[in-house]
């Protein structure tokens, strides 16, 4: 068979991202690059992959990474930043902390053995949307409306009885993103919640940017921290937020978030987890 063209003897590291245990946690592909290989390549490898992004990170003082699902080129998310974070830590391409150049703006990003930290851009609100059409389009009911809300992608928090009981309409939620302008819905439920800390259980439908549902979303997890220290959660300035997310699809993985806010309002964030090595190798 002929090689991939433009990637063939690049090397690719496959790691478990927000992992709880072995093979546990979101899947990503990060693909080692002296240059970035052309769009259409990279775009193919990751249709081929089929995982819920692929990230190619090109050597540099600052290391340049792009990122795409099997559908299409995204600026920024948060497991494969946690995931590439740690594995160019671990190939010796970066220190403990380091700055990664994406097409969304650079990330500030620490690295250790266990796992890996980002700071993704400011959270920001980005508008309202129909509780009810959204619930509806993942089988569920509610009112009002749910806020969308950007921390990296603009993804909608949908406040739910039970996640576990949905039963989506993937091109309903597609049509919706699509009409207006989100990338995913967050159906979260608040297991624990004290002042300043708060334990989320949580699924993610990405349909608009080719996801059906995702194992476990750093920048959604990082969006539903900055929605919920806006409606009240935060303490004394900070809110640490745990989600859990993936335990329906047998990838059980947890993300911490830490935000800070002055008044009710999210100024920054920090996404984190643990990240696993699973196989390594060379492309072609």
């Amino acid at each position: 068979m002929d090689s991939i063209p433009d990637i063939s003897a690049a090397r690719i590291r496959w790691v478990d991202v927000f992992a709880t245990g072995p093979l546990t946690g979101n899947p990503l592909a990060v693909v080692l690059c002296d240059v970035h290989p052309p769009r259409d390549a990279m775009q193919a490898l990751a249709a081929e992959l089929g995982l819920s992004e692929t990230v190619f990170a090109a050597r540099g003082d600052r290391p340049s990474i792009r990122i795409f699902t099997p559908a299409t080129e995204i600026p920024m998310a948060g497991h494969p930043l946690v995931g590439c974070a740690w594995v160019l830590h671990d190939e010796g391409w970066t220190g403990t902390d380091a700055t990664l150049v994406a097409p969304g703006g650079d990330v500030v990003v620490s690295a250790d053995a266990a796992g890996a930290d980002v700071a993704p851009p400011p959270p920001h609100h980005v508008r309202d949307v129909s509780a009810d059409e959204v619930a509806r389009a993942l089988g569920s009911t509610a009112t009002g409306a749910a806020p969308v809300w950007n921390a990296g992608l603009s993804q909608v928090m949908l406040a739910v009885e039970n996640p576990q009981s949905l039963v989506p309409d993937h091109e309903a939620v597609r049509a919706l993103g699509t009409r207006d302008g989100w990338h995913g819905v967050s159906a979260y439920r608040i297991e624990q919640a004290s002042p300043g800390v708060v334990t989320a259980e949580v699924r993610h439908f990405a349909m608009p940017i080719g996801i059906a549902e995702d194992p476990v979303t750093g920048s959604a997890a990082g969006a539903l921290g900055a929605a919920l220290a806006a409606a009240g959660h935060a303490a004394h300035g900070v809110l640490h937020l745990t989600v859990r997310q993936g335990h329906g699809m047998g990838r059980a993985g947890a993300v911490r978030v830490a935000v800070q806010t002055e008044g009710n309002v999210p100024v920054s964030l920090r996404v984190g987890g643990r990240v696993l090595p699973v196989i390594q190798g060379v492309i072609g």
